[in-house]
């Protein structure tokens, strides 16, 4: 009941606005009326139409209806309208002209009590401190006093001064001056002071409500200074270009309320905002639109009917543009929900440049959120997952299963934007389509990582298979065959036959050869010093012996007996940036440290040299140790810059090798 209440006074008042200038024109032909300002209809129509969309989600919050008062500004127009024609034109007089002329003495004066009120009660419409709650009584005393001195003041109508106020008291002209001291004390000295509150809570605020009082702190600054510079320039306006300056502060709070709704999650207004957005920006247009074409007509043909089939063509226009209007506003608070096929193309165009499944299948949700306007969107599956954004309270998510090769995969989730968020059959249609390209996604995922995996079993398999090769080569083999040798040797130096003793000796310098070639496979399949002091006893060794750079080390003791793969990846990566620091950092100070941590080695060089130029090309050294690292299913990061170092840290897994 609330929410159809203040639907209709928003459309009341609205409509009011759009039928005051017609009216308004046709009068001020026959009789003297007012000026008729278009801050006034903007007034009387952003206003309450702001206040209704704020009304759907909280119809309980003053601010609401605080919003919706200036929508008397077009019906007390039209009313005092008709007590003019009624009272100075009509040959006799018409009925209830005298309640249109006493509304038209006083219904411009619901502003008194929204422009100092709406900042004490914003957002939340309640007033949490004493000071406040005194402040807003004494608003609402001021101003109902202004309103009763208005309401009783003998005087004319304001649209039509011709009309006096039937209520009017001869001899109380003295509430003139009782209606202007409390229109001042209101506008002036309450926004002032809620003003100074509203500083107060935004400095205290946290979170979106502190946002939401800067917004409207913004939309009051405009307000404030629109104002001002009518006050304050000394130079004589054109009253048209005084209009437009208050045209544009009386915008500002409504929207600054529009934003802290859209942007903001004020009142959960969002889904309705699009539609006033789309009926206010024609509202205006049209008003526009007819006041140049009534002007034009009254120049070109005047009293002809090219005016009125200029209004037909303004309206047709209008009809016209909505649809494109309402789509704009459409795709800029939620994206392409009414086009599926916007939306694949456009996670398509985000998804094609990675280079990797991972890579792609945040891209895949940093676009889809993007594309649907999506305060949260997510995938979950075994291989993969990625996340963007957050999901709004209390508004939960949708569940979409990822398909590929007939296998559920995955599920992609997409936040809702607020707990009534209607989700169409298109939104249902698009959100299905890519849910299909991460199942794709993932079962690629999966395929990589199940190479990875083999790859790095593989390698580890290889390098446990080198080290019992060489232990079994230099062990056994190796030292078997220069036994052997020696034996032969031995057996020359017994022989009294020349030639077999020359026989003899040429199988021992053969064999000799064998095992200088035997040691050098040995040392080929694996670096020697690794099964002579172990990684950490390595790792000391490479820094062994340099005065400059100053090399310090620090080594986890949970470093030893470390898989083999992963042994002699971490000792090559340390080995070729040491190299690279000593070589070309031209640094005084060099630092390794390695340990693990959850299952992980990481291994860090860091120098304090000249750093890595910013157009160097990789070299095979860095190629070699980021190849190194992935190979056994790690990463390597190279952190430089200028004149500040050059950090090489390799995180190698460990945990599923041992």
């Amino acid at each position: 009941m609330l929410r159809r209440t203040a639907y209709g006074i928003a459309v009341l008042g609205a409509a009011g606005c759009v039928a005051t200038v017609p009216v308004h024109d046709w009068l001020a032909e026959r009789i003297t009326v007012a000026p008729l300002y278009w801050s006034d209809l903007v007034l009387g129509t952003v206003w309450p139409l702001v206040g209704a969309v704020a009304a759907r989600g909280r119809p309980r919050n003053p601010v609401c209806w605080l919003m919706l008062l200036p929508a008397m500004i077009g019906p007390y127009h039209l009313l005092a309208y008709y007590a003019g024609y009624s009272r100075l034109v009509a040959a006799k007089p018409l009925p209830g002209w005298e309640v249109g002329a006493w509304v038209g003495c006083w219904g411009f004066v619901g502003y008194w009590f929204a422009t100092p009120l709406v900042p004490l009660l914003f957002p939340y419409g309640r007033l949490e401190t004493v000071p406040r709650r005194v402040c807003a009584r004494i608003v609402v005393t001021v101003a109902g006093i202004g309103t009763l001195a208005t309401m009783l003041r003998p005087s004319g109508t304001d649209p039509v001064p011709g009309v006096p106020n039937p209520l009017g008291t001869a001899g109380w002209e003295w509430l003139h001056v009782v209606m202007l001291v409390c229109a001042v004390a209101t506008m002036l000295g309450g926004t002032l002071v809620a003003a100074v509150f509203l500083v107060l809570r935004t400095r205290a605020a946290t979170g979106a409500e502190r946002v939401q009082l800067q917004w409207l702190m913004l939309g009051g600054l405009l307000m404030a200074f629109s104002f001002l510079s009518l006050l304050l320039d000394d130079v004589q306006q054109p009253a048209l270009v005084g209009d437009l300056v208050m045209l544009i502060g009386l915008l500002g709070p409504p929207a600054s309320v529009a934003v802290a709704m859209l942007r903001h999650g004020l009142f959960d207004v969002e889904l309705v905002l699009g539609r006033a957005i789309v009926f206010t920006v024609l509202s205006a247009l049209v008003l526009g639109v007819y006041a140049g074409v009534v002007a034009g007509a009254r120049l070109i043909a005047p009293g002809s009917l090219t005016g009125t089939c200029l209004l037909a063509f303004t309206a047709l226009i209008a009809a016209n543009g909505r649809g494109a209007v309402q789509a704009a506003v459409d795709r800029t608070l939620f994206g392409h929900r009414h086009d599926p096929y916007a939306v694949v193309a456009h996670v398509g165009r985000r998804v094609a440049p990675a280079g990797e499944p991972a890579e792609a299948m945040q891209h895949l949700v940093d676009a889809l959120r993007s594309a649907l306007r999506l305060p949260y969107a997510a995938f979950e599956s075994p291989a993969v997952a990625a996340a963007s954004g957050t999901p709004a309270a209390g508004a939960g998510w949708r569940s979409f299963p990822c398909r590929a090769l007939g296998r559920e995969l995955g599920v992609l989730r997409v936040g809702r934007r607020s707990v009534n968020d209607p989700w169409t059959a298109k939104e249902q249609a698009a959100v299905e389509e890519v849910a299909d390209r991460a199942g794709t996604l993932a079962y690629a995922a999966g395929l990589v990582e199940d190479i990875a995996r083999s790859r790095s079993r593989i390698l580890s398999v290889r390098e446990e298979e080198r080290r019992r090769l060489r232990a079994d080569l230099h062990d056994g083999i190796g030292p078997s065959l220069a036994g052997t040798a020696h034996q032969l040797d031995a057996l020359a130096r017994r022989i009294d036959d020349p030639c077999l003793a020359d026989c003899a000796r040429t199988l021992r310098d053969r064999l000799r050869s064998t095992v200088v070639d035997l040691r050098t496979v040995v040392q080929g399949l694996r670096p020697a010093v690794l099964d002579q002091l172990g990684l950490r006893g390595a790792l000391r060794e490479l820094l062994a012996g340099y005065d400059t750079p100053a090399c310090h080390s620090s080594i986890d003791g949970a470093c030893h007996g470390l898989p083999a793969a992963v042994e002699v990846a971490a000792y090559a990566i340390a080995a070729e940036a040491v190299a690279n620091a000593v070589r070309h950092s031209a640094a005084g100070r060099l630092e390794l440290t390695a340990h693990v941590e959850d299952t992980v080695l990481i291994l860090s060089i860091r120098d304090n040299g000249r750093g890595i130029p910013p157009r160097h090309r990789p070299g095979v050294g860095l190629r070699s140790m980021g190849e190194r690292a992935a190979e056994v299913g790690g990463r390597l990061e190279v952190t430089t810059a200028p004149g500040e170092g050059t950090l090489v840290r390799a995180t190698l897994p460990v945990g599923d090798q041992r």
